[in-house]
């Protein structure tokens, strides 16, 4: 276990019932953390019994810990700032940020001579100038705290190897990962770690909205996610894919002082997939 004991972390794109922002926001609540959940609408992924953001924070009380969750829009400056106000109001602290929140797979998972201008900018917005923007003011509170802090991206092996019909995914993660180097090395001297996580296909709501672009034919939804989930199992060497919570053990480790000597990293949670 890691000790998070008084420390403030934020956490985006973390609305979802089966999304990696749960799982992380409940692992660091664990450890300690007071936690900040965010996403663009309070429900992203709406369903019955699950209330998005209210359903993550009353989860983390009802199981002792302290949270807080904000609206916030990734690509927008003055909305991330005026989290990180309510934020310094609340609890007069910042620690850590997980640049989780990720562009869903729509229209752009097609050959680049059919992808939009409008996709590309849409998928860059959020998985790439989110975490610019969001690590921007993020990194000017912890400058001014001087007492170090930790931000971990989640990039994806998608931004280590190309692959067809993934063009916007692809560099926008990639550019996460050379992102995350050069934000490492700025803000070393004030002994803030800069890493970032690249887990491969994680069995999340985002598979959800992939499988009905993948599959055309007339299987229903649930044998379209079967029939992914296994072409994904069988190419892992571990031999499944990659859960949530797997995600979130990763970033805990990121996010404490065991890790106080790792920085510019990129951190495969693949199974194997491309080592």
């Amino acid at each position: 276990m890691y000790n998070l004991s008084g420390k403030v972390a934020i956490i985006t794109g973390s609305g979802g019932k089966n999304g990696i922002g749960r799982s992380v926001a409940n692992r660091l609540s664990k450890e300690g953390a007071k936690i900040v959940v965010t996403d663009i609408v309070e429900n992203p992924y709406p369903e019955d019994g699950w209330n998005g953001l209210k359903s993550v924070t009353e989860e983390i009380e009802t199981n002792g810990g302290e949270a807080l969750h904000i609206l916030s829009d990734v690509t927008d400056s003055s909305s991330i700032n005026k989290l990180i106000e309510k934020v310094i109001k609340k609890f007069n602290r910042v620690d850590i940020l997980v640049n989780n929140a990720g562009a869903p797979a729509n229209k752009d998972r097609v050959p680049i001579v059919d992808l939009s201008e409008d996709e590309w900018d849409r998928v860059l917005g959020i998985n790439l100038k989110g975490v610019f923007l969001f690590s921007k003011a993020f990194s000017k509170q912890l400058i001014l705290q001087n007492e170090g802090g930790k931000i971990i991206n989640i990039s994806s092996i998608a931004g280590k190897k190309g692959s067809a019909t993934f063009g916007a995914y692809n560099a926008s993660k990639a550019g996460v990962i050379r992102l995350t180097e050069s934000i490492a090395l700025d803000l070393a001297k004030y002994s803030i770690n800069v890493n970032s996580v690249c887990p491969s296909w994680v069995d999340t709501e985002r598979v959800d909205t992939y499988v009905e672009h993948l599959y055309k034919d007339n299987l229903s939804h649930e044998e379209k996610r079967k029939l992914h989930l296994s072409s994904i199992e069988s190419s892992v060497p571990l031999g499944r894919y990659a859960s949530p919570d797997d995600v979130a053990k990763a970033v805990a480790f990121l996010s404490s002082e065991e890790s106080s000597f790792v920085t510019g990293a990129s951190l495969n949670v693949s199974g194997g997939i491309i080592a």
